[in-house]
């Protein structure tokens, strides 16, 4: 464990293991670099050994801290860490990426359950770190097994399931697109392909594009600022949007906040006409 009073940092193992990482990939781009110089490479990595002396915790949200041990103090760990390489069939064979799923929001930003924050670690550790991992135990057996797999109730489950299928609305922007200016609403579950309505400060308004994602509406003229409301599926989400306020909705940006979703702030952007 860590002593008290310790003065220096303890970090979490991934950040230590990501920063050696990053400074691995900056050392093999000025590798490259030196190679089209035309210099002849002269030395690489076989093997490559860190020995650390560290005293180790974790901590409330289930995360393994370290702190490498100083002078004189007893009682530290020995980590040996070795690396290897990989090849890119390796990373694609054995890997997960969070860019492959289709619904990437994290666990934590699904309410309707009400589980603890033990519980919550105890699902990361088991591998549903996000929504679409969550998705895919959908069938009921699966979240029996899951449920008794990790201590929770399969009830508490299928209400992160159900509160992860309502729309919400995360963010929005402002897109030019010639003369008019169009509004990109974005979240999760924002149209069920059938039929989605959006009203903007109380008033509907021309839905353009839908998908899950992502809305594509027309304001209208005197929209400034305002309610947002996507109805689809039987259920609704609201935030707030706020338009460039001049007689053209020339420049400007907003804020947005939700009462749904977590807060987002507007950009604007082009689009082809």
């Amino acid at each position: 464990m860590i002593p008290k009073g310790a003065s220096a940092r303890a970090i979490p193992v991934d950040d230590f293991l990501a920063a050696i990482g990053e400074q691995l990939d900056r050392a093999q781009d000025a590798l490259a670099i030196k190679a089209r110089t035309g210099r002849p490479l002269t030395w690489a990595l076989k093997e490559f050994k860190i020995a650390l002396q560290v005293f180790v915790e974790i901590d409330a949200q289930g995360q393994v801290l370290w702190r490498s041990a100083g002078p004189n103090e007893s009682g530290a760990s020995t980590v040996n860490l070795d690396f290897t390489t990989i090849t890119r069939p390796m990373i694609e064979e054995n890997t997960y990426s969070a860019l492959d799923e289709a619904d990437g929001r994290s666990i934590d930003q699904i309410g309707g359950a009400d589980l603890s924050d033990d519980e919550r670690v105890r699902l990361r550790r088991l591998g549903v770190r996000n929504v679409g991992q969550l998705k895919r135990l959908a069938p009921r057996e699966r979240l029996d097994s899951v449920g008794d797999a990790v201590n929770i109730p399969v009830g508490k489950l299928e209400a992160m399931l159900r509160a992860s299928s309502r729309p919400t609305v995360q963010r929005h922007e402002v897109v030019k697109k010639g003369s008019e200016t169009l509004l990109r609403i974005q979240g999760a579950n924002l149209t069920d392909g059938i039929n989605t309505e959006v009203r903007l400060a109380g008033e509907p308004v021309e839905v353009l594009d839908a998908t899950p994602d992502s809305l594509l509406v027309r304001p209208m003229e005197h929209h400034t600022s305002g309610q947002i409301e996507v109805m689809t599926a039987g259920e609704r989400a609201t935030s707030f949007f706020r338009l460039p306020s001049t007689s053209g909705h020339g420049a400007g940006t907003g804020n947005a906040s939700s009462g749904s979703a977590s807060s987002g702030g507007t950009g604007s952007k082009e689009m082809p006409s």
